[in-house]
């Protein structure tokens, strides 16, 4: 197992903080801390790093395998030690723990000891690599589909029974909800209307179905019939 742990000077778009962040890789994949320079704690970034990337590359291991995939050559994994930076570097909400944006081949992390009190950094990983595994959305109006699969398989808010949840009534209003810019409140329960619609997906199709349906652009017909199938379940 390769792994180095260095302190180096790197350029980040919108990184204007003056410390420099650390680097650790291993197996080939580059974790980066960014640590505010204003923190009075003592660092204990070495061990975070450690410990997170060993617990990464795990799971993005094992997720691979019971897939069937090639486990992916390249990414590159940045966490923040405050909440602040990690808004100003993602350019996410201060509510969103973690992130993964295909566009740019990165994931964004929140700090992962705070993560690990609250106890959904496990979930968070998986959650997280589960997007980096699955087949993007190439329709911007339908990447939320995406999110739809992994909230299932690695929820990140409490589950809730589909019959305790207030579904819009017909496929365009369940569109239109998903795809607009919601509120911290409208978030988690978008969150939680996907996890129960992804989930009756999981059910009903199986996985294999589940991921040949995100990776068909033209399958629009295709989920409104499952939209109203499911409403009908309800």
């Amino acid at each position: 197992m390769k792994q180095t742990l260095i302190l180096i000077p790197f350029l980040f778009l919108n990184w204007s903080l003056s410390s420099e962040p650390v680097r650790y890789k291993l197996e080939g994949y580059e974790f980066y801390f960014f640590k505010d320079p204003k923190s009075t704690s003592a660092s204990q970034i070495d061990m975070i790093l450690k410990d997170f990337a060993d617990q990464f590359e795990s799971a993005l291991r094992q997720e691979s395998e019971r897939l069937n995939l090639k486990t992916p050559g390249e990414t590159s994994i940045l966490i923040f030690e405050t909440t602040s930076i990690f808004t100003r570097m993602s350019g996410q909400p201060s509510y969103i723990a973690a992130r993964f944006i295909p566009e740019r081949n990165r994931f964004y992390f929140q700090n992962p000891k705070i993560l690990e009190k609250r106890n959904i950094l496990t979930s968070l990983i998986r959650h997280e690599i589960c997007h980096f595994l699955s087949p993007h959305q190439a329709e911007e109006s339908l990447k939320w589909l995406e999110e739809s699969y992994c909230e299932a398989l690695y929820p990140t808010n409490p589950v809730v029974s589909k019959n305790l949840l207030d579904f819009p009534k017909s496929w365009e209003q369940f569109r239109k909800f998903n795809r607009k810019t919601a509120s911290k409140k409208e978030e988690f329960k978008k969150y939680k209307l996907l996890s129960t619609w992804g989930n009756w997906i999981l059910k009903t199709l199986g996985e294999s179905k589940f991921r040949t349906l995100l990776k068909t652009e033209t399958q629009e017909k295709k989920w409104k019939s499952l939209y109203l199938e499911f409403l009908k379940s309800k």
